[in-house]
Formats: structure tokens, C-alpha cells, sequence
């Protein structure tokens, strides 16, 4: 009986870890995205805030980046949208990582969120998520 209880316990314990790991894997795995964050900080000037992005493709990657960032103000309602472009960096070609910031300024005193939609193309697959930033009062 008690060789029965180890083995159920021991069974028991390696089918959770085995979800565990997969459901790990499903979150942060796809054919161009390896991993991603984004977040919302306040500058050191009057309404600045500034949009920390890091982005990682899997493999060389076409393009990987920010395709928007869309500010929100604590009641959600829209603020603005910011377009990706390699001239203000959210874009980077050819490689597998671009890492950096943005920096916008708002009206001073007011908490804001963004909505961070971060992606990376490879051949013709792309992949995007959207990553919600915590809400920060812009100084």
C-alpha cells in the first residue's frame, strides 16, 4: 500500500510539472517571437513618459519591434497612437532583437497606460502581442 501511494504521488507530481512547462512554453514560444516585454515610466521633464520596449525574435528576423504603442489615460479613454518606423527606432531590420525606448510627453499630472503591440517577421510569418503597461503619472 504505502509503494502504491509513493508511485501515485510521484506520477502526480511529474504530470504537473509536465503542464506546467508546456503551458510556459505556449506563452512565451512562436515560430518569430521569443520573448518580449514593455513598460510605462516617467520622465525627468514636465509630461515626459518614456516606453521601455524589448523585443526578441527567435531567429533572424525581416523586421522586429513596436508596430504601435497607444497611450490611454487612467479613465481609458484615448490619448494617441505612435506608428512604428525604423526612423524613430521601434523598427529595426535584420536583426533579432531591438531593445530601447520612446519618450512622449503628455499633460502633466494625469496617469497614463499604454498598449504596447510588439512583433517580429520572419520570411513571410509575422507574429504580434500586445502588451498593457501599468498606469503612471506623467510628472
Amino acid at each position: 500500500m504505502k509503494r502504491l501511494l509513493t508511485t501515485s504521488l510521484a506520477l502526480l507530481l511529474v504530470f504537473t510539472l509536465c503542464n506546467e512547462t508546456a503551458s510556459a512554453l505556449e506563452t512565451y514560444a512562436s515560430f518569430t517571437l521569443m520573448g518580449y516585454s514593455a513598460r510605462l515610466s516617467a520622465g525627468n521633464s514636465s509630461g515626459s513618459l518614456i516606453i521601455s520596449y524589448d523585443v526578441r525574435a527567435s531567429k533572424q528576423a525581416d523586421s522586429v519591434g513596436v508596430s504601435k504603442i497607444t497611450l490611454y489615460d487612467s479613465n481609458n479613454n484615448f490619448i494617441t497612437t505612435i506608428s512604428d518606423s525604423t526612423d524613430n527606432g521601434l523598427i529595426c531590420e535584420k536583426s533579432s532583437i531591438n531593445k530601447g525606448t520612446y519618450t512622449h510627453t503628455l499633460t502633466s499630472g494625469i496617469s497614463y497606460y499604454a498598449e504596447v503591440t510588439v512583433f517580429a517577421t520572419v520570411g513571410n510569418t509575422t507574429d504580434q502581442r500586445v502588451v498593457t503597461t501599468k498606469a503612471v503619472v506623467a510628472p
